[in-house]
């Protein structure tokens, strides 16, 4: 049992590497707004939590986007960015072999929602204006439909290789 708690950590921290690394580089600026940008770091999240149960899902996707977010100048984003990216591994499932069951194709879905809701209250409250909020909403839903294509491309692919199952054998099955 603890070898199977260790290799989920140690999962966990990988992924967390990954949204760290793939929502830093490469990264796309958005034109207005916050000065924000568009990145494949939920795309990460999204795999994550569609590997891991939901509390290493969870710190990946937290842990991974607010570091990403002190690394990248935009530290006053990162306890948005933690409740953000928390909260879009929630709809996700581990439970199946293939990484896109059912479940997961319609989970994205949820990111569409939360990214730009999300944001543009972060940017409300940091430009204290709901205003000036506005012109990100656009670009939020863009980071969003960028993941979710990135995740059914990356899933797919990983499906047709039976990876989740050849990475995860029987960790789950107790």
């Amino acid at each position: 049992m603890k070898n199977k708690k260790l290799i989920k950590a140690v999962l966990a921290a990988m992924f967390a590497a990954l949204v760290t690394g793939l929502t830093f580089f490469p990264k796309i600026p958005i034109p207005v707004g916050s000065g924000g940008y568009v990145h494949l770091g939920d795309a990460m999240i999204y795999l994550a939590a569609s590997f891991l149960p939901l509390p290493y899902a969870m710190a990946a996707a937290g842990i991974g986007g607010g570091l990403a977010d002190i690394l990248s100048g935009y530290a006053s984003y990162a306890p948005f960015t933690v409740v953000v990216k928390i909260l879009l591994t929630i709809a996700f499932s581990y439970k199946n072999e293939k990484v896109l069951c059912k479940r997961n194709y319609i989970a994205p879905l949820f990111g569409l929602i939360i990214t730009p809701l999300i944001y543009f209250f972060a940017d409300g409250i940091l430009a204290g204006s709901l205003a000036a909020a506005v012109p990100g909403i656009i670009w939020n839903e863009c980071q969003a439909i960028a993941s979710l294509i990135v995740y059914y491309i990356v899933g797919a692919a990983f499906d047709a290789a039976g990876l989740k199952k050849k990475l995860t054998g029987k960790l789950y099955s107790d």
